[in-house]
């Protein structure tokens, strides 16, 4: 039987650059559960701030979630804009993920280039890994045919 994944959600009101709407942390959260469902993950707790700053790093809540002691896979957001709409400043974020051996995972499907720069760098690395299983696989089963 596979195991189940685990991830923390991490959730903030993000304002719509230029109106007065709101990405609010309620709708955020369903999606995450929503996704955990479908994906079959296990959402183990979800961290919030209620402020979106540009210095994320400093958020109460994203300080809560990188000291926490859960063994998770990932740390699961609604959309990377939670954090930042700038790579630059998710970097030192990713390589704390990294040094914890966790991926940063957004439910949302978005094609702005920091979304799509956070999923490359991890659909990249899965699609090495499932590679390397698949020939060591097919090594196994060659063997077992001699």
């Amino acid at each position: 039987m596979k195991k189940e994944k685990r991830a923390m959600g991490y959730v903030c009101d993000i304002p719509i650059q230029g109106t007065d709407l709101v990405i609010t942390k309620q709708d955020q959260l369903a999606r995450l559960v929503k996704y955990c469902e479908k994906e079959g993950l296990e959402l183990v707790c979800v961290f919030e701030d209620g402020n979106y700053t540009e210095d994320f790093m400093s958020r109460p809540g994203v300080q809560k979630l990188l000291d926490c002691k859960e063994n998770c896979d990932a740390v699961l957001v609604e959309r990377v804009w939670c954090l930042s709409r700038k790579m630059k400043e998710l970097k030192p974020f990713i390589a704390e993920l990294d040094r914890k051996n966790m991926a940063l995972v957004a439910s949302s499907y978005l094609w702005d280039c920091v979304s799509q720069q956070v999923r490359q760098r991890y659909m990249g690395a899965l699609a090495e890994k499932q590679r390397a299983a698949a020939r060591e696989k097919a090594a196994r089963q060659g063997q077992a045919a001699a």
